[in-house]
C-alpha cells in the first residue's frame, strides 16, 4: 500500500498545477535577465526570477566547493609545516626577506630563487645545494628560506641539525622494538621527502659511525634522486675532508652547486640569523 504524502490538499494542488503548467503565474521583469514568468510556489510565495535563482546555487556550490577545497589545502599545509621539524627561528624566512648588499649576495640569492624555481628539474635529476661560510652570513636563513617556499607549494620537505639526525638514528636503529633497524632508520630520512636540509654539517665532527650514517643518508637520497641541501661552516676543502670527496661530487650532479657565502657576517648587520 502506497504510502500517503504528508503534504495538505491545497499543498498538493499547487504542485500538481505547477506539473500541468497550470500554476499560478505573473509577468515580472528582472533587472538582470530581464521579462520572465513568476511563478506561484506551493508555500504561497513567488519562485522569482529562474535564471538568478540557478545562478545563486551555482554561486554557493562554486563557495562551498571553493572553501572545502581551501580548508583541506590549509590543513595539509599546516601538517607538512608541523612535520617538517624546521626549527621556529627560521619558519618565516623567505628568500624575499634576505636583504642583498653585494654582488656576491645577490649572485647567492638568485641561485636559491632558480632553485626554488625549477625545482621540478632539481627532483627529476636530485641536484642539492651546499652552503658554505662562516658563521652568521646568512647560510641557514636562505637554505630554509628555500624549504619554506617549497612547503607552501605543497612539497615534503624536513630540516634538521645533523646532531638531532644522528640521535634520531640512534634511537631508532638501536631500539628493541620489533623491526627497528639502521636501515629503517636511514629510509625515513629518504622515503617520501622531496627535499632534506641538514645543518650543522660538520660542527661536532663526531665518530666513524656517525659520519657513516651521514654518508649513507646523503648517497641513499642522490641514488634515489632526492635532492638534499647541506649546510656547513666548515671551508669546502675541511668539508670535503669530512664527507668525502665522492659525496661533494656527487652534490654537484643534476644542477645542483656549492655556494660559498665568504662575506662578512649578515647576522650582525641585519640583527637576524
Amino acid at each position: 500500500m502506497a504510502q500517503s504524502l504528508t503534504t495538505t490538499p491545497k499543498v498538493r494542488g499547487q504542485l500538481a498545477s505547477m506539473l500541468a503548467g497550470t500554476a499560478e503565474t505573473k509577468s515580472e521583469d528582472c533587472r538582470v535577465h530581464g521579462p520572465f514568468a513568476n511563478t506561484k510556489m506551493p508555500n504561497g510565495q513567488w519562485a522569482g526570477c529562474p535564471q538568478c535563482v540557478m545562478e545563486d546555487a551555482r554561486g554557493v556550490s562554486q563557495s562551498e566547493v571553493s572553501q572545502a577545497s581551501e580548508t583541506s589545502s590549509r590543513r595539509r599545509l599546516e601538517k607538512l609545516r608541523e612535520e617538517s621539524l624546521i626549527p621556529k627561528r627560521f619558519v618565516d624566512k623567505s628568500l624575499t626577506g634576505f636583504e642583498a648588499h653585494s654582488r656576491e649576495q645577490a649572485y647567492v640569492q638568485s641561485v636559491c630563487r632558480a632553485y626554488v624555481t625549477k625545482f621540478d628539474e632539481r627532483l627529476a635529476q636530485g641536484g642539492g645545494l651546499i652552503f658554505t661560510g662562516s658563521v652568521g652570513t646568512g647560510k641557514s636563513h636562505l637554505a630554509y628560506a628555500i624549504g619554506n617556499a617549497l612547503l607552501a607549494s605543497g612539497r615534503v620537505v624536513m630540516g634538521i641539525d645533523v646532531y638531532e639526525l644522528i640521535d634520531l638514528i640512534k634511537e631508532r636503529a638501536f631500539s628493541k622494538e620489533k623491526g627497528a633497524s639502521e636501515r629503517e632508520a636511514i629510509r625515513a630520512f629518504v622515503g617520501g621527502l622531496d627535499l632534506l636540509i641538514l645543518d650543522e654539517v660538520g660542527a661536532q665532527l663526531g665518530t666513524e659511525w656517525e659520519r657513516l650514517m651521514l654518508f649513507k643518508i646523503i648517497n641513499e637520497r642522490y641514488k634515489q634522486m632526492l635532492p638534499t641541501i647541506l649546510i656547513s661552516n666548515l671551508e669546502t676543502d675541511q668539508l670535503e675532508d669530512y664527507l668525502g670527496k665522492r659525496i661533494i661530487d656527487r652534490m654537484q650532479e643534476g644542477g645542483g652547486a656549492t655556494l660559498k657565502l665568504d662575506w662578512g657576517s649578515y647576522r650582525t648587520e641585519r640583527g637576524a640569523a
